[in-house]
């Protein structure tokens, strides 16, 4: 070797020495400096004196920190240190005077762990073996001062990824106490609870049906219960990500706030559909194979390109991801969830004994429920219609199905195609203008086609010609064709005859979703925050049925007559009617 590559090779053995030490100087009580990568630090140490929101957010995203421990380590205190807290939140004198009480003179690895971290391993990432009893004694303190939670499976990799960044434990128990005891209501950070946890994945499931519709159909097709996969959502980020790229999500995180945890996983289950399609499973289990990628990621993706994914999606504002988890909170209450209920399986509901359908199996039924929102898919399917039994009669189909919302409309033609629509509101919304029947429904509505082959085609905010479904009003014929609001093909062939039609409900209760959360969806759309000027409608008269869009107006038409539009605020009325609602309840 020449001397230059001597002198080279040293000066690089000197730089690496330089960053350690560096990085070793105040925050190395924890951390085992062979497990981190310390050739992508920077001496650089800057103090962060940014204080505007919007720039620590780009700081966060661009990874401002990341290159520097003790740099990162600082900026962790600060933003913990600004989260709004409960009066009395415990601190780290609380921790020296109760840890030794709690844990006593036993060896760390075997102080059993609560209940409530759920069996969860205990990420190691980059600690050493101090450190990894560390975190067991910080979870045991936690449960002794936060005797209010009663499931957090996610505890003990957030104690673990901050000791790295803690000068000793007691100052990563304050932190973790300050994530906990948060006390904005619009800054929700760790589930705390089985029925929060339950509804993030419910949550999830809804934002995956929603925004990765190629994964989620590889969802249906390998699993018998997509709700169970998503529930894993958390333990992807908390528990098999690897250090650097929980370290990196972690930052935007605590500056950005929880929806940071969906973009991620969504990411993730992009990336993962994307290298996986159309090769066999690993694994007995798409569980498993989900939690191998994410282990092995860096094997696919880069931490960067992996938050560049993230925040590329176009997700719900945080206020709307809120209303959708106070929904699905709700109907899991209505399941007999509590805030202190331990973990229990919830399952979509389509069981064989109690299903009925001459059209589906219950195979179709479930790969159908997986589409719908995951706050009624919770439920059992319950048959409010049939022409089989009920007679081909639109006001018997009315009378049937009235008073129920949300319904799902099928039909099996006399081809045996097998089509149908998901109707998100109560019929007799189409009379909500009084005698003028006028055009209902949300952004949650869509239109499919099961045989000769499976397609959902879902709202896509735009309003034009065409009827994706119409049917005459002897339930006897009907038309489909493509339809501007779901960009659809047509559902089966263009013109048919009707063999059999049913409408199926969701048990057990009828528009279990509170009027509450009904006015405060409205309120955000006469807003304009839900991005739902135009409106997914359908428009029924007395002697047709059409699902169609209408656009930022409201519509009405006459008996025999055809569709008019009239240009009116779409919320206005609807509004109103809400808040006359709201003051009788």
């Amino acid at each position: 070797m020449s001397v230059e590559n001597y002198r080279k090779m040293f000066t690089s053995l000197e730089l690496m020495l330089a960053l350690r030490w560096t990085a070793m100087d105040e925050y190395s009580c924890f951390v085992d400096w062979d497990k981190m990568d310390v050739s992508a630090q920077s001496q650089d140490t800057k103090e962060l004196t940014c204080t505007d929101f919007h720039e620590l957010k780009q700081l966060a995203r661009q990874g401002y920190w990341a290159k520097n421990h003790s740099l990162r380590a600082k900026v962790y205190h600060k933003l913990i240190s600004n989260i709004p807290c409960r009066t009395v939140t415990p601190d780290a004198n609380v921790y020296r005077d109760i840890v030794v009480k709690i844990t006593g003179k036993r060896s760390s690895s075997s102080l059993p762990l609560p209940e409530f971290v759920d069996n969860s391993l205990i990420p190691t990432y980059c600690l050493n073996a101090e450190g990894v009893g560390a975190v067991r004694k910080i979870i045991l303190c936690i449960a002794n001062q936060f005797p209010d939670i009663s499931f957090c499976p996610a505890l003990p990799s957030v104690i673990a990824l901050l000791l790295h960044y803690s000068k000793d434990e007691a100052e990563c128990f304050e932190q973790v106490c300050r994530i906990l005891a948060c006390n904005d209501p619009s800054k929700r950070l760790i589930d705390q609870t089985f029925l929060a946890f339950e509804s993030s994945c419910m949550t999830f499931g809804d934002l995956v049906n929603k925004y990765c519709q190629a994964a989620h159909k590889l969802m249906v097709a390998v699993s018998e219960d997509v709700l169970e996969v998503y529930s894993d959502w958390q333990r992807w980020l908390f528990g098999e990500l690897p250090m650097a790229y929980i370290a990196r999500v972690f930052d935007v995180f605590l500056v950005e706030g929880y929806k940071v945890l969906y973009r991620v996983a969504l990411a993730l289950l992009k990336f993962f559909h994307k290298v996986r399609a159309g090769q066999p499973m690993e694994s007995d289990s798409i569980q498993q194979d989900i939690r191998g990628f994410v282990r092995d990621i860096a094997k696919s993706v880069s931490p960067e390109r992996l938050l560049e994914k993230a925040f590329a999606i176009r997700l719900f504002s945080r206020k709307e991801i809120q209303l959708l988890q106070m929904a699905n909170e709700k109907a899991l209450q209505q399941k007999g969830i509590t805030v202190k209920q331990k973990r229990q399986n919830v399952h979509l509901a389509v069981h064989a004994e109690n299903f009925k359908s001459e059209i589906v199996s219950v195979k179709e039924m479930r790969d159908i429920w997986s589409w719908i929102p995951e706050r009624f898919a919770l439920c059992q399917p319950l048959l409010l219609f049939t022409t089989l039994e009920h007679g081909c009669s639109l006001s018997r189909f009315y009378s049937h199905s009235e008073g129920h919302e949300p319904t799902l409309l099928l039909i099996k033609t006399t081809a045996k195609e097998v089509c149908g629509a998901y109707l998100s509101t109560d019929w007799s919304e189409r009379r909500r203008g009084g005698s003028k029947l006028s055009f209902f429904g949300t952004g949650e509505c869509f239109v499919f086609r099961l045989q000769p082959e499976v397609e959902r085609y879902e709202w896509i905010h735009r309003g034009g010609d065409g009827q994706a479904l119409y049917l005459d009003a002897d339930l006897n014929h009907g038309r489909t064709s493509h339809c501007n609001t779901f960009n659809n093909q047509p559902l089966c062939s263009e013109s048919f005859q009707i063999s059999i039609l049913e409408v199926s409900h969701k048990l057990p209760q009828r528009k279990d979703i509170t009027q509450k959360y009904r006015f405060s969806l409205v309120q955000l759309i006469a807003k304009g925050s839900l991005k739902l000027r135009e409106t997914l409608e359908h428009v029924f008269s007395d002697r047709t049925l059409t699902v169609a869009l209408c656009t930022s107006s409201l519509g009405g038409f006459q008996k025999g007559s055809d569709v008019k539009s009239r240009d009116v605020n779409p919320c206005e009325k609807p509004l109103a009617r809400d808040e006359e609602r709201m003051k009788g309840t």
